[in-house]
């Protein structure tokens, strides 16, 4: 068998080139009056970036902005005073072209209630509000969170304890009438030991319509390890669940940090925070959708930072089979929000700070989201000046990466390291030059 291994020869194209590049940072909310908690951005059609966040001041408000090709619109109450939101993490918002659905946690009623908005002209207009939380003096709900199949059907999780705060569990709900109705709540939490987190949100990612992998940090006996449970016929069972951490988080509280993925060809390229080390770090892991087994554990970044946080990802929707990871972490006395871009096999292509450095202060709390071609958002608050930051990023060099394993290219030359004309052989180095006037340096070893 003959293994071949190619040495890029123009160093334009190694993948150590590929970097995230801000565009013009647009301040989308400031002030108290305007709210700036925990934005989140999705795209609808056309490419359009539509952001919601938190007003916690009174009266407390869900607002929103739509882009509109040149700029965001003005802001708008997506959930009003009068419906109470609440909760210490949301609201979430998911959409499929201009079908958006928001998800936030109400205080109407003692025990809580998870309400469900959505709008089917991307986010100009939402519905009332529909129940998604079971009507229930017997337990109290919280945390929500909402995907979308490919279809355009929403499945939601959230969890739900008893009213003394005990007994938590882990639930999942799904549509197949476009929010209208859901099915019976899932106890996903039960295929692992012990009881999920009680502050750790959950994080779903689907693939295709029956496919949802509900990622979540469990409780056995303090470990705080993350799993990942799946169900194939859309949410409406789950059959098995795997612990995702090779080093077990052994910590008496809830870290109040949740693992998020994206697919990534057939498997998911998973981060969460691990604390097992010591060091409270991201760490990556590309898990196989069959069976749910990784095929690594590995630090996203290891920047020896007291606390890596928050994380987000976002994967292209085409080639290149690659992620961007966003997180917060305080490496300098102040948190800036980070990107690590990763390759289909788990390598750091590169890394580096997304936010706003010229901007005094903290920035907590990012999200990312895919845009098209090389193009993603990202949002984020900044803590210190009270505001809501966006920025459009693109990838440089991902064309021409993207080009160098075009099907179209053809080798118009091969030439030995002296430039002669030779043609390919075992354990001899080689050039070759393609129609496109790109060059590969190439070894074969038997």
């Amino acid at each position: 068998m003959k293994n071949f291994l190619f040495l890029l020869y123009i160093p334009f194209f190694t993948f150590g080139q590929v970097q995230l590049t801000p565009q013009n940072y647009t301040v989308v909310s400031s002030g108290s009056s305007e709210g700036y908690d925990r934005p989140r951005v999705i795209v609808t059609a056309n490419n359009y970036p539509f952001i919601i966040w938190s007003k916690l001041s009174s009266p407390k408000s869900i607002k929103a902005k739509k882009w509109n090709g040149t700029t965001f619109g003005n802001a708008v109450d997506v959930v009003g005073s009068d419906l109470m939101p609440t909760g210490f993490i949301g609201p979430e918002i998911a959409a499929k072209g201009d079908t958006v659905y928001l998800i936030f946690e109400s205080l109407l009623h003692a025990n809580h209630v998870i309400y469900l908005k959505k709008s089917f002209d991307g986010g100009l207009t939402f519905s009332d509000t529909i129940r998604v939380s079971e009507n229930s003096n017997t337990h109290k709900f919280a945390m929500p969170n909402v995907a979308v199949c490919e279809d355009g059907n929403p499945v939601i999780s959230y969890m739900e304890c008893l009213p003394n705060w005990t007994d938590w569990k882990q639930t999942v709900r799904t549509s197949f009438d476009f929010g209208t109705t859901f099915s019976a709540a899932a106890d996903v939490s039960s295929l692992a030991p012990g009881e999920p987190c009680d502050c750790c949100q959950s994080t779903m990612v689907t693939n295709g319509n029956n496919d949802v992998f509900l990622l979540f940090r469990n409780n056995d006996t303090n470990v705080r390890n993350s799993y990942i449970a799946k169900s194939n016929d859309g949410g409406l069972t789950f059959t098995s669940a795997q612990d995702l951490d090779d080093v077990n988080w052994v910590f008496n509280s809830c870290p109040t940090s949740s693992p998020v993925g994206a697919v990534n060809n057939d498997s998911i390229m998973v981060v969460r925070r691990n604390g097992g080390s010591g060091v409270n770090e991201l760490y990556k892991s590309n898990v196989n959708m069959n069976d749910l087994q990784k095929s690594y554990f590995t630090q996203l970044d290891a920047s020896n930072a007291p606390l890596q946080d928050k994380a987000e990802i976002a994967s292209f929707k085409n080639s290149p089979n690659w992620s961007v990871v966003v997180w917060e972490e305080n490496r300098n006395g102040v948190k800036e929000c980070f990107y690590s871009i990763i390759d289909d096999n788990g390598a750091n292509l590169n890394a580096g700070v997304v936010s706003d450095t010229s901007i005094f202060g903290h920035k907590i709390e990012p999200d990312i989201t895919y845009v098209g071609g090389d193009t993603f958002a990202i949002t984020y608050t900044a803590s210190t000046q009270h505001e809501v930051h966006f920025v459009f990023v693109e990838l440089s060099d991902v064309v021409s990466i993207n080009e160098l394993n075009s099907p179209n290219r053809k080798v118009v030359k091969t030439i030995d390291l002296l430039g002669r004309d030779v043609n390919p052989d075992i354990n001899k180095p080689f050039i070759n030059i393609y129609n496109d006037r790109r060059m590969e340096r190439k070894l074969i070893i038997e």
